[in-house]
């Protein structure tokens, strides 16, 4: 399974979450649709591959036609997924024996 397979995976859980459209908005890499999400501290992108869509069946990602991307840079989407998960409830806990934080 390849690193970009694995981070898809990961997404889904912002997807299921907050939602998110593919579009072809990237005019240098077309066969790549760009999965955008909205959160609560801003858009984030991320290039999918085609092969990788299928990881996000079942979670309804609607492909959209030249979706607006806000500007934002790879660092600033990273500050923004920091930020967005210090907002995210815990719905579990590690094994008691662990501790809980």
């Amino acid at each position: 399974m390849t690193l970009y397979r694995q981070r898809a995976y990961l997404l889904g859980g912002y997807v299921g979450m907050f939602g998110g459209v593919f579009s072809h908005t990237d005019l240098q890499a077309p066969e790549y649709p760009v999965l955008y999400i909205e959160t609560p501290k801003g858009q984030m992108s991320w290039h999918i591959h085609p092969d990788d869509k299928d990881c996000f069946d079942g979670l309804k990602v609607p492909t959209v036609e030249d979706y607006p991307w806000d500007g934002h840079t790879t660092e600033e989407k990273y500050m923004r997924a920091q930020a967005l998960n210090l907002l995210i409830p815990k719905m579990t806990y590690a094994k008691p024996e662990y501790g809980n934080p």
